[in-house]
């Protein structure tokens, strides 16, 4: 048989993809013949499992180095993909460094696509003494049951026309925020304290307890705090903080209970434990609510949860917090970073939120929101410089051939985007913050600036939120999140940041920030 050039492969597979039906004949002899050409899977290049322990110990090449710091290395050495051994009981992990292989991955993920990485979860919840996950595992699960689940929850999350659902309680706990960094910051400087990336989780964490569990829980209040909501916020800082060391780092939780692995596992008992309590009485809520007034022509995201199962919606409030606090919260500094840095884009963003709404006390509609051009360009281009992730993980969903080797189904793979997110041949003048290239669609984008988009750029490359059936299930919220919270922080202050601000974030798996949030918010006058 004769050897497809990697274009051809793409394109056929593209085109097969396209039909959703990876069993057709066609799609068969396509892989076939890829396959009999390929090279074997154990010549993949990459380091020894000696190589990689010694790497990581005192003096070795990898100690000290960050995850992404560690794969710019492995390309430098190996090319456009490479074989991590695993250890401990790891298992082993191709990566992928070009889009072309992106794109290939996810064509053929299936139709219940495996995301690797979420062993620490589904661990807890299958020993699980009350037996509570064993009929929903919840979205952190694989296969049918994760399809079956998916599937429930997508109309409830994924549609548009539930933003008009989340947009008023959110606007609330927006306005929290601009009261609550009015109170903490220097009354002279304007400066807020080094720990302001604990008020931006609060923010996030009320945003997302807003949608999923139909409550504010009042911790930007300042005063009167309830004890539960504290207790809940640091119990999800525990559970991201350990999930990092048991998810990606060689471990023996599975057979000894470590204690990182115990203070994971009581996080979760106790994040059960609350959401379970908030989920009855919002039940008891709903029902007092609806004996007085049956003309409410809306339900709440956790209403429409609960007419699935009451199980169901209490899951679903686990992983929504889980899931949507760290990264979100990840995106709202990287915006703030580039506000500070850049007062032009900061005015010209302050500009277009003003020209809809001029009052700062006027809250946003829709409407409002759909005519933002800039600001959804600002928030794109801020994630492309600051990546909230730093690469998708998944499992191969078919034999498949990538980069001329033979990667047998269920291999795991992490396909590294976030290092081509600054890269000069893909997006000229990476290193600047442009919002402006993401104005337009066209193949390439062309104005004063020039050439600010190459033609032809990998559409799975800037993917955030992940791509197809496991993409990010709270994405509209996020968005909507992202969105207020930039609209009125601009309208509400002028934002400067005086300190250093090299190498903001630290790479785990997803980004954190690593500096002190010293920014200055000085109120604008009317």
């Amino acid at each position: 048989m004769l050897r497809l050039t990697a274009k051809q492969a793409m394109r056929a597979s593209s085109q097969l993809a396209a039909t959703r039906n990876p069993e057709s004949s066609s799609y068969v002899q396509q892989i076939e013949a890829e396959w009999e050409t390929a090279k074997p899977f154990r010549e993949i290049p990459g380091p020894t499992r000696w190589q990689l322990f010694r790497g990581f110990q005192k003096g070795g090449q990898y100690h000290q180095l960050e995850l992404n710091e560690v794969m710019r290395l492995h390309k430098q050495q190996f090319g456009d993909i490479c074989l991590i051994p695993g250890l401990f009981g790891m298992p082993s992990t191709v990566v992928l460094f070009n889009a072309e292989n992106f794109e290939r991955v996810y064509r053929t993920e299936g139709q219940w696509p495996i995301r690797c990485g979420s062993e620490p979860v589904l661990h807890y919840r299958d020993n699980r003494k009350d037996e509570f996950f064993k009929d929903c595992v919840g979205l952190f699960s694989n296969g049918a049951d994760w399809g079956k689940q998916r599937s429930a929850v997508n109309p409830v999350l994924m549609q548009h026309r539930n933003v008009a659902v989340y947009l008023k309680p959110m606007q609330r706990v927006n306005r929290q925020f601009v009261d609550h960094i009015r109170k903490i910051r220097n009354p002279e400087s304007k400066e807020m304290p080094g720990d302001f990336l604990n008020s931006v989780k609060q923010l996030t964490f009320e945003s997302v307890a807003t949608v999923a569990l139909n409550k504010e829980l009042g911790l930007l209040r300042g005063t009167n705090q309830p004890p539960e909501a504290g207790k809940l916020f640091k119990n999800i800082e525990i559970l991201m903080d350990s999930f990092f060391v048991l998810g990606m780092r060689p471990s023996v939780y599975k057979y000894i209970s470590t204690p990182t692995y115990k203070k994971f596992s009581q996080a979760m008992d106790e994040l059960f434990d609350t959401c379970s309590m908030y989920v009855n009485e919002a039940i008891e809520r709903i029902e007092k609510e609806a004996d007085r007034d049956n003309s409410k022509d809306y339900k709440s995201v956790l209403e429409q949860l609960l007419q699935v199962d009451k199980k169901f919606a209490t899951v679903m409030a686990m992983d929504l917090l889980i899931g949507g606090v760290d990264t979100t919260s990840t995106a709202v500094v990287g915006l703030l970073l580039n506000l500070a840095k850049d007062p032009e884009k900061q005015q010209k963003l302050r500009e277009e939120v003003l020209s809809k709404l001029p009052s700062p006390d006027r809250d946003f509609t829709l409407e409002d929101m759909k005519s933002l051009p800039y600001l959804r360009a600002f928030i794109k281009e801020s994630m492309r410089v600051y990546p909230v992730t730093f690469a998708n993980a998944r499992s191969a969903g078919a034999d498949v051939v990538l980069n001329g080797y033979r990667i047998p189904k269920g291999t795991h793979l992490m396909m590294t985007n976030s290092l081509l997110l600054d890269d000069e041949r893909i997006y000229p003048r990476a290193k600047q913050f442009i919002p402006e290239r993401w104005l337009r669609r066209n193949d390439v984008e062309q104005g004063s600036s020039g050439v600010l988009m190459h033609k032809n750029t990998s559409s799975f490359i800037y993917i955030p939120f992940g791509f197809g059936p496991r993409l990010c299930v709270g994405k509209r919220i996020v968005d909507l999140e992202l969105e207020l919270t930039l609209s009125n922080l601009v309208r509400n202050f002028r934002i400067e940041f005086k300190q250093p601000n090299e190498n903001p974030f630290r790479c785990t798996f997803n980004f954190v920030p690593n500096i002190p949030l010293n920014f200055k918010f000085t109120d604008l006058k009317y």
